[in-house]
């Protein structure tokens, strides 16, 4: 006999489904998962100052071209961290802001199975600093290395109690291979306040899709934040690679 679903009582409460498959169930209920939930909290905390006062069904949107050339560090990764700079900035400029960084949630796969990470709180002013650019980057990328299971188990272990009645997110980056060819606006996902859909071109670009709530202030300084701060980490990645170079051929 089969069974389409199961659905879950106490101790676990489904944070973001009605039903899960007796396999889904299984791997919620492993040691595995159970262990990443504390890593999870500690992402989580502290809660995010909430971003709108209530929902607003109109939305706006606008777009941005992006330069990402070669790296050290592969685009999404300088994006983040870009974006990460971008959003402490914007939030201090409008006194929101918080030293414990800020709280994005990654989909980076465009699956709708998305996971929290939390950006390191650099202005964007310390950007110029080549060796602070660098650390952020460095930073971004082993926060996202360190991620369990690669975030594919965040949606199971949401159904333990010390997860399921935190706030997450209010921010949304995914991928999005649709974004350079339609105009069409579509409505963030879930509850978040902006939605991020990116692309990264075989042309060292980078096109993005902010979609927010009409009612959120300040949306175009927040891209024009984004896009300065990836010059600026684009420029320190590209004198990083030019330093090695001349090293090497110095040392030949």
């Amino acid at each position: 006999m089969g069974f389409a679903g199961v659905t879950v009582f106490a101790p676990l409460r489904l944070a973001h489904q009605e039903k899960i498959s007796p396999a889904q169930l299984g791997r919620t209920l492993c040691t595995e998962v159970a262990e990443q939930v504390p890593y999870w909290v500690a992402v989580l905390t502290p809660a995010e100052r909430p971003l709108l006062a209530e929902r607003s069904a109109r939305l706006e949107q606008t777009s941005v071209t992006l330069a990402v050339p070669e790296s050290p560090y592969p685009p999404r990764v300088l994006l983040l961290a870009a974006l990460g700079s971008a959003v402490c900035t914007w939030q201090k400029n409008n006194r929101r802001g918080s030293s414990a960084g800020v709280l994005v949630d990654l989909d980076l796969d465009d699956t709708g199975a998305a996971h929290p990470i939390r950006l390191p709180a650099v202005d964007t002013d310390a950007l110029t600093v080549p060796s602070l650019s660098s650390r952020l980057v460095d930073d971004v990328a082993r926060r996202l290395g360190s991620v369990p299971n690669a975030g594919r188990d965040y949606a199971l272990a949401r159904n333990y109690p010390a997860l399921s009645s935190r706030a997450g997110a209010q921010i949304l980056v995914h991928d999005d291979a649709t974004a350079e060819r339609s105009s069409v606006q579509r409505r963030p996902r879930g509850d978040y306040a902006i939605d991020i859909a990116m692309t990264v071109t075989d042309s060292g670009t980078a096109r993005a899709r902010v979609t927010v709530a009409a009612s959120l202030p300040g949306v175009d300084d927040l891209v024009r934040l984004w896009s300065a701060a990836a010059v600026e980490l684009t420029a320190a990645s590209v004198a990083s690679i030019d330093s090695v170079k001349a090293t090497d051929s110095s040392a030949a």
